[in-house]
């Protein structure tokens, strides 16, 4: 996947260069393994003319290559565009994200992966839920139970979004997680699903980067809740919170994005009692990061501190349930147990406010884990042990900015690996 178009270059003046570019035609070739002269200029120039004709994909062999064009194509990715790709050998049509999909399908029984791999913002997670639309629109139908549960998959790729992507310097729909989607398949049809996650950024939780924001979900939420319900979970505007503020970039967020949120919820079958606790926790959390404290000189010259909002702190304790006053020892102490002897050592400042992002980001990320483990036990069916299976991989994407956070370098580091 390449982010925008393809880098201009220099070709070098000469009858060498002008006739490299004449065998290339107005359109380029669809597979560049087919060059005469595969050099770095001659790739580039290849995708270029490709893109200037409005062709993002081009084939490298087995590999496909796209180009995000950032707009839409509605017509290029309809059902009868799937149903033409559909079991055709690779090459046989032209370049398409179809034509990897109807290769992994042909492929079965033996088990396939699909890796998406590319820069922040060239479009990996669409193209993820593009596959996965072709393949719910190939396969054969399995009755009404496989139509639910191909509508659940299909469904549980928002709803990650909202939770998992976020606002960066490169990407204004980051996916700040890994994810690896297994559709299993059973005569045919789609029978289950399992997601896997990992690397969620967990220090967005609680810091951005200028021109960035926190996760999307926070914004759709104080954007999608009425007045009343702001009230009783204690919640003013997104420019009023530490959490999501720090980025000095806008917090707008419509109404349209929650009702569509609540919508996926509803066609995963989370109870309207969960998603009150989705809203709880994430209340929370905003009420977390509005905590801040005093310096406090304590006896023998020791450090301490005060809490400056106790009624942030009262309010993330009756959301979560627990006690107020553990919430404030919480993050204002240390307790340490020795044999049958408990103690509680005042935490300086910068301790406080390290002990109250901690708890914020562990907050969200048992959140996370757990909305993933609800949507892998409603879409992840029993008897797949035997089901042919499919898997993609979308891995977040690269970004190298002056200062990368610990799992920016995590996930660089992944993907290079993964390049070897």
């Amino acid at each position: 996947m390449i982010k925008g178009k393809p880098q201009t270059f220099a070709l070098q003046p000469g009858e060498g260069s002008l006739r490299a570019r004449q065998d290339l035609g107005s359109s380029g070739v669809e597979d560049m393994t087919m060059l005469d002269d595969l050099h770095e200029a001659s790739l580039l120039w290849n995708l270029r003319l490709r893109y200037d004709k409005g062709l993002i994909y081009t084939f490298a062999g087995s590999i496909l290559i796209a180009v995000n064009p950032y707009k839409m194509f509605p017509d290029a990715y309809g059902l009868e565009v799937a149903k033409q790709y559909a079991g055709r050998p690779l090459g046989a049509l032209p370049p398409h994200l179809f034509a990897i999909g109807a290769a992994a399908h042909a492929a079965l029984p033996s088990p396939q992966v699909v890796v998406i791999s590319g820069e922040s913002g060239s479009g990996k997670t669409e193209s993820t839920k593009l596959v996965m639309q072709y393949l719910a629109a190939v396969v054969p139908g399995g009755g009404s139970a496989s139509a639910v549960i191909t509508e659940q998959i299909l469904e549980a790729a928002p709803l990650l979004e909202a939770f998992g992507n976020a606002r960066t310097a490169r990407n204004d729909n980051s996916s700040r997680f890994g994810k690896y989607l297994e559709v299993y398949f059973k005569s045919g049809a789609i029978v289950g699903a399992k997601i896997t996650q990992y690397l969620l950024e967990k220090s967005r939780i609680v810091t951005q980067a200028p021109g960035e924001r926190n996760y999307h979900v926070f914004y759709e939420m104080l954007g999608g809740l009425s007045e009343a319900e702001r009230s009783k979970y204690g919640l003013l505007e997104a420019e009023k919170y530490f959490y999501l503020n720090q980025g000095a970039t806008d917090c707008a967020s419509g109404r349209v994005d929650w009702a569509s949120l609540q919508s996926a919820m509803q066609v995963l079958g989370v109870s309207e009692g969960e998603r009150e606790g989705i809203v709880r926790v994430l209340a929370a959390v905003l009420h977390l990061g509005n905590v801040y404290f005093h310096r406090r000189q304590l006896r023998h010259g020791q450090e301490g501190v005060e809490v400056g909002s106790d009624a942030e702190i009262k309010w993330a304790a009756h959301l979560l349930h627990i006690s107020d006053e553990g919430l404030h020892r919480a993050v204002t102490s240390r307790t340490t147990e020795a044999r049958a002897e408990r103690l509680h050592t005042p935490l300086g400042i910068d301790q406080a406010l390290d002990a109250r992002d901690a708890f914020a980001k562990a907050l969200y990320a048992g959140l996370f884990n757990w909305l993933v483990s609800r949507i892998n036990s409603i879409v992840q069916k029993g008897g797949t042990h035997d089901a042919h299976r499919i898997s993609i991989l979308d891995i977040f994407g690269f970004e190298d900015l002056a200062e990368n956070s610990f799992e920016q370098m995590c996930i660089n580091y992944a993907k290079e690996n993964l390049q070897l």
